[in-house]
């Protein structure tokens, strides 16, 4: 199979979205995935025993997409980040690179915490070869592996890692520069899954074959996929633009996490023409001392800290002698404190007593109540409490970071970044989100190879204008067993 000096191939919608203006030619191929499943005896699934998969590939400089039927997902290395259109609906939401690795690490972890509950119970028969989860996650665990054994095959070389087959690779292919083998790795890294070193192995081939086949298995039996590359095409345009396409509306059934969402991405950017939150709460504080109210006045300087990150200033001794005399103040401090699991539901116990007297509005105290639920591992309430307090108060920006905790949590990586892009668009500088500032750093220093063909961009914070992911909370990132 060789390159032909015209693109051939490629559907309308790609031609609506890819531009002419760069300079630099992609590839197009068109790429046809049978995946067949044997399943162990007794074990029932609803997954079909043999599936059909065709898609269209663009690899361009700094992107890649792919279009399956009328979605068309565009993975932007540049801006470390993903649109997944509906051409069909002339619409596309937005997400994070980062959540795809960050889902698949924590995953991993997951997988290797499920091994370790069946080798404890004598089940290890059952559990999944660790190199069979890296081929389906595409990262590594911290185990040292060998290096990959091939097995020459007629026409073909079967490549094992630790006795175990993951790559049938053909000889047929065509050769193409070093950064379109990247893409190509990408493609397989963010769609199909492939080991690490098989991903590092084609890239540095300078080379996309014709054929070739990935081995999984899995607690319920093993899949085969077999990959064919057709109509290989360069002179693909070199850049894309979402003029075509608008950002996906609000549904009217939206539900609250789509809707918290969706109203923080109309709030207007920090600025100076935006309006400002910190003197009118500070205003309203200083009401609330006024009238002997300083439990209050003490709720609302944390609203302005958790919307703006401003701290308190100095306090009239009246006033500092009001707080230290106000006990509602000493028993929510001291319950937050507590670390045992016996001091965090007492201090529930309290946040949810103050809340009756105060008002089961008050956000402050609703935010407390789901950290404090968060604790103890209770993720769909805190989840729930979160989220009514954005729905009332949208601007608390440090409540999107524990929102996103939450959501990460419950495995679901594409809204909690959503959640802390909106939050940090309001306030990038508030401490709360120097732990994903932290995260992102580490996912770029531990899999750097899941942003690589971008540009050596800083993880900066960038708004987010995208609504949620679908309820397999996976769009547009994994095709994985």
């Amino acid at each position: 199979m060789t390159l032909v000096p015209a693109l051939r191939r490629a559907s309308v919608a790609a031609i609506l979205l890819l531009g002419t203006s760069a300079a630099q030619a992609s590839v197009a191929f068109h790429i046809t995935v049978v995946t067949e499943r044997v399943n162990q005896p007794g074990v029932k699934t609803s997954l079909p025993a043999r599936e059909t998969q065709d898609s269209d590939v663009v690899l361009g400089p700094h992107y890649l997409s792919v279009r399956d039927g009328r979605i068309l997902s565009v993975f932007d290395f540049a801006t470390r980040r993903r649109h997944v259109i509906d051409t069909a609906a002339s619409t596309y939401d937005t997400y994070s690179l980062f959540d795809v690795v960050g889902f698949r690490a924590a995953e991993l972890r997951h997988r290797q915490g499920l091994g370790g509950m069946l080798k404890a119970g004598g089940l290890e028969q059952h559990a999944t070869p660790r190199v069979y989860e890296e081929q389906a996650l595409s990262v590594l665990d911290n185990k040292r592996r060998g290096a990959l054994q091939p097995q020459v095959l007629d026409g073909a070389v079967l490549w094992s890692l630790d006795g175990q087959p993951l790559l049938r690779l053909g000889i047929a292919g065509s050769p193409v520069s070093g950064d379109d083998a990247t893409a190509f790795a990408q493609y397989l890294r963010y769609t199909w899954g492939g080991h690490p070193l098989l991903l590092k192995m084609l890239a540095d081939g300078k080379r996309v074959p014709a054929d070739f086949t990935l081995h999984y298995q899995e607690v319920g039996g093993t899949v085969t996929r077999r990959f064919r590359i057709s109509a290989m095409t360069a002179g693909a345009p070199a850049t894309y633009t979402l003029s075509a396409y608008r950002p996906r509306p609000l549904a009217a059934d939206a539900p609250p996490l789509e809707r918290v969402l969706a109203q923080a991405a109309l709030l207007p950017p920090p600025g100076p023409q935006a309006p400002q939150a910190h003197p009118a709460l500070r205003a309203e504080a200083e009401k609330l001392f006024a009238a002997d109210q300083p439990f209050e006045a003490f709720l609302t300087m944390l609203e302005d800290h958790f919307s703006t990150g401003a701290l308190v200033e100095k306090l009239t001794p009246r006033q500092q002698q009001a707080m230290q005399e106000c006990q509602p103040i000493h028993d929510l401090t001291r319950g937050l404190l507590a670390k045992d699991h016996e001091g965090i539901a007492a201090a529930l116990a309290t946040v949810q007593e103050l809340r009756t007297q105060t008002g089961m509005a008050q956000p402050v105290l609703a935010l407390f109540e789901g950290n404090l639920r968060a604790k103890l591992g209770q993720w769909p309430q805190a989840t729930a409490l979160y989220l009514q307090v954005l729905q009332a108060k949208p601007q608390m920006a440090a409540v999107y970071q524990d929102l996103g905790d939450a959501l990460l949590a419950q495995f679901d990586a594409p809204n909690a970044w959503r959640s802390w892009d909106a939050g940090r668009a309001m306030a990038p500088a508030l401490r709360q989100f120097r732990k994903v500032n932290d995260l992102e750093r580490s996912l770029l220093n531990d899999y750097p190879a899941f942003f690589a063909g971008g540009a050596p961009l800083p993880p900066t914070v960038q708004p987010s204008t995208s609504r949620p992911a679908s309820k397999t909370k996976t769009v547009g990132s994994t095709n994985l067993p």
